[in-house]
Order: structure tokens, then C-alpha cells, then sequence
């Protein structure tokens, strides 16, 4: 329920880069080196974190600032990565994101909660879900990709909502290390209940990303998702979807959440002006 915000001082003029996902995930990961958090680099699956755009977004000039953002549902993880950031940014480390250069000038962590209810949620960055052929043949339509596909707004929206719940139980209950009976009952629990009952499609995102030296053409979709009908459990996974980010490829930046500004019940922890 941590996520920690981090102000960038450009130390140059420079354009400001749109594909930055992958310098941004290497900056977090740069970050883990020689920690107890190491091996997330290597874990397969979801790594557990998400972070926003870097915003707001524009050429740079020397001394202007962004933000950027990183959510985790695990609290110590945030809080690691605050103290290490405080400590380069007392050093006066240069923070490199592809060609963009920069120096800490901020860092708050916050606390966000969701509210009781009518909790209101906004993507902050593209969904992306892929959906494999054998799927589409469920809902009984035929798929002209190989494999799988990226969801596109001109595919069934059941679909995209299905796979999207999917991914979220699926990731919740590998982190709190469900076993594999634990596992399969609490996604039999879940088989008849929608999660996501109100929910709105705003645009789709087409980008570029060069992954392990190879482009690839990444679609998603920005969302907005209204949660009327909540109990307990339902909350916490809720809460989850804030913290880890919806969707897949989240540590590159995607699928990352925001609460809706009429729902925001945050508080800083702790403020480290530099």
C-alpha cells in the first residue's frame, strides 16, 4: 500500500524520450543490486511492482523536474528502495534513463488506501493483456493472429475483462504463496464472480520496445473501473490491483494504477527533500 514518488532534476536540455520503459525498469533493477531483492530480476512471471510515466511529458531543459512513481504491494520493497535513493541522491548520483540525465531532487513515500466503497480506479499507464487463439475459440471467435494477441479495441471486450481478472487472481495469489490446492480453489471461487462489474474503455496505446535487443510492437489500453459491489476479500484484491499494477508487464511500466481523484485517501510517510 506504499508507493514511493520520486522528483527528477534534469541536469541537461535534452528531448524527452518516449521508449523508456525498458532504461526505466534498468534503473529499479540497478537499484536492487547486492540486496535481499536481487533475484527479481530473474523471477519469472509478474515481478510484483509497476511505475508510472515519467510526467509530465515534454522536452527537457536544464533544472526542470519530473515524477515518477513506483507501486508495490510490498511495503519493505518500497521502503528499500527509498533508502537507497536517499543515499545516492546525498552523493549527488547522476540517475540515467536512456539518454535523459538527471539528479534526485525529491522523494515521498505514500500510503494509499482505497476508499469503503464506490472505489473508483484510472490506468495510469496502458493495460496490456494477450490472449491466446484457444481463448478467443471459448467465446466462439477465430482469431486471425498466431498464438496469441495483444487485446485491440476492435476484439470482444468480455474477453479483455475475463483475461484481465485472470492475471490479477492469478498474480494475488502466487504472492502470498498459495499452494497449488490453495491455489486452484481460490480461482474455483472466483469462476462466476466479476471482479470488474463497471468499467470504461477510453483509448488504445500503440508503442515500441526494444526487449532483449528485439522490437517489438506493444498495444494496450487506458481503462477507467468503478467497484460497486464490495466485501472484504474482494477489497483486498482490489487493493492489490492498485499496488502491483493490472494486466502483464507491469515491471516495464504498464498497467500501472491510479485512484480516481474524488477517491484518493493518501498520506506521506515520510518526506526526504534533498
Amino acid at each position: 500500500m506504499t508507493r514511493l514518488l520520486i522528483e527528477l532534476k534534469s541536469i541537461h536540455d535534452t528531448f524527452q524520450e518516449m521508449q523508456y520503459h525498458t532504461h526505466a525498469q534498468g534503473f529499479i533493477y540497478n537499484l536492487l543490486r547486492g540486496s535481499l531483492y536481487e533475484q527479481i530480476h530473474d523471477t519469472e512471471g509478474s515481478k510484483f511492482f509497476s511505475f508510472s510515466n515519467i510526467f509530465p511529458y515534454a522536452d527537457l531543459k536544464q533544472g526542470d523536474i519530473r515524477t515518477f512513481i513506483i507501486s508495490s504491494p510490498d511495503d519493505k520493497f518500497v521502503r528499500y528502495l527509498f533508502d537507497i535513493i536517499l543515499i545516492s541522491a546525498r552523493r549527488e548520483t547522476m540517475v540515467n534513463i536512456g539518454h535523459m540525465k538527471f539528479k534526485i531532487n525529491y522523494l515521498k513515500e505514500i500510503y494509499t488506501r482505497i476508499p469503503e466503497s464506490n472505489i473508483h480506479l484510472i490506468t495510469g499507464t496502458p493495460i496490456v493483456i494477450r490472449i491466446d487463439k484457444e481463448r478467443y475459440k471459448k467465446y466462439g471467435y477465430e482469431s486471425i493472429y498466431d498464438n496469441f494477441t495483444y487485446w485491440r479495441n476492435e476484439q470482444p471486450i468480455d474477453v479483455f475483462i475475463e483475461q484481465l481478472q485472470i492475471k490479477l487472481l492469478s498474480k494475488y495469489a502466487r504472492y502470498y504463496n498459495k499452494t497449488i490446492k490453495e491455489y486452484h480453489e481460490f480461482l474455483a471461487k472466483y469462476k462466476n464472480v466479476k471482479i470488474f462489474d463497471v468499467f470504461k474503455f477510453k483509448k488504445q496505446i500503440s508503442t515500441r520496445l526494444s526487449i532483449n535487443k528485439f522490437e517489438q510492437v506493444i498495444i494496450g489500453s487506458i481503462w477507467e473501473f468503478i467497484f460497486n459491489h464490495i466485501n472484504n476479500t474482494n477489497k483486498d484484491i482490489i487493493q492489490f490491483a492498485l499496488d502491483s499494477g493490472l494486466g502483464e508487464r507491469n515491471s516495464l511500466g504498464f498497467g500501472f494504477m491510479n485512484l480516481a481523484a474524488k477517491n484518493k485517501q493518501t498520506a506521506p510517510l515520510e518526506v526526504g527533500p534533498i
